[in-house]
């Protein structure tokens, strides 16, 4: 059980102020958890002049891919499908360039083989809004049904922000019986969450932010608003962090919420331990780095302070989600201010020494670790 607390987190607050005095955000949104108490922070503003608060609506970007990750779990325990499934066997339409020796394990850890087919669309100056989800979600579906693989899956990671987790939803949905995105709603209902996937139109402009950019990301920030504006599972949620930090509680804790189990406790382990070691070179690489099925497993991506078996994820360059079982800690933030990926680092290292100092959580000691600088959102 949690409670909210006066935690200070003084640290944390000069740090926020700092960056929103320079330019780097507008606000940011920060929920935490600690060996049982949960502070929330909000600061700054929404990117349209509102106050930023814990109830504002921001988006999850791949922060969100955990919540894949359970709904695979629950499928898991079902008997319904399992990681070396073939995704050909559920979706028989999932065929042709070496797609048929593609397994659910493939999805889950990004070794699909092919860079995301969907970004390489070319919608020109179309307006999507005047389309229906429906129409969308065939051209997505029709765009990866006529990809192939290239590499052998199973063999090499391409890091695939949309794809591969359509690919999962429309699995999981069609053992279900449900409709897209449905794996995602599923999860929401059974953790009492108020996060939605796509932004909800009946949510006000002051209840929601308007995400912004540094000069040299205004590329990225077009995509990051189109994609998370879908209800596309693994990038289109959007919420508050305090329910991004729930998903991560029910990790941290083994699968349990609210005292009433969602997975088991070895179908986390499996969720959170590495299946692809990633890239051998000491630098991050930005589309091959250690992952699990669903999760990040690269403590050096979260922070140096962090300890060997932390893991979570982030997303478009503005929001993290972190779980450090050795500390029993989980943090859900988001900077409203997309940077570029050496920039991204250096905010969320310094939000992590910042928040450790806080805690009052011990410095480990030091150990060989990869060099950070390039993306891995």
């Amino acid at each position: 059980m949690t409670v909210t607390t006066e935690l200070e987190l003084s640290a944390v607050r000069r740090l926020f102020d700092a960056e929103i005095d320079r330019g780097i955000e507008t606000g940011v949104q920060l929920s935490v958890s600690c060996r049982g108490q949960v502070v929330d922070l909000a600061v700054g503003d929404n990117g349209a002049g509102h106050p930023m608060t814990s109830d504002t609506f921001v988006p999850w970007t791949c922060s969100s891919k955990p919540v894949g990750a359970l709904a695979f779990g629950r499928a898991w325990e079902s008997g319904a499908v399992d990681p070396d499934t073939p995704v050909c066997k559920v979706l028989p339409e999932f065929t042709g360039g070496g797609k048929e020796r593609v397994k659910v394990r493939d999805l889950l850890t990004h070794t699909v083989g092919m860079p995301d087919p969907v970004l390489a669309v070319n919608t020109g100056d179309t307006d999507l809004s005047a389309f229906t989800w429906s129409d969308i979600e065939a051209l997505i579906w029709a765009v990866i049904c006529d990809a192939g693989t290239g590499p052998l899956p199973g063999a090499a990671m391409v890091y695939n922000p949309v794809t591969t987790w359509f690919v999962l939803d429309r699995l999981l949905t069609t053992l279900n019986g449900g409709r897209s995105g449905d794996s995602y709603r599923d999860l929401f209902d059974h953790l009492g969450l108020t996060a939605t996937l796509g932004l909800d139109p009946g949510v006000p402009a002051d209840r929601q932010v308007t995400v912004t950019a540094s000069a040299d990301q205004e590329a990225g920030l077009a995509y990051m608003r189109l994609a998370s504006a879908l209800p596309l599972p693994g990038v289109g949620v959007w919420g508050a962090v305090r329910d991004l930090r729930v998903v991560g509680e029910v990790l941290l804790a083994k699968g349990v919420h609210q005292g009433v189990p969602l997975v088991g406790p070895a179908t986390v382990e499996a969720l959170t331990s590495t299946h692809w070691p990633g890239s051998p070179d000491r630098s991050i690489c930005d589309t091959d780095f250690p992952y699990g099925l669903g999760v990040m497993t690269l403590p050096a991506i979260f922070g140096r302070r962090t300890s060997a078996r932390t893991f979570g994820h982030a997303g478009g360059n503005t929001s993290t989600l972190l779980v450090d079982p050795l500390f029993d800690l989980v943090v859900a933030v988001y900077w409203n201010g997309r940077l570029d990926d050496v920039r991204t680092f250096a905010r969320r290292y310094a939000l992590v020494r910042a928040l450790y100092d806080d805690l009052g959580l011990p410095r480990l000691p030091g150990a060989a670790r990869p060099v950070a600088p390039a993306g891995t959102e």
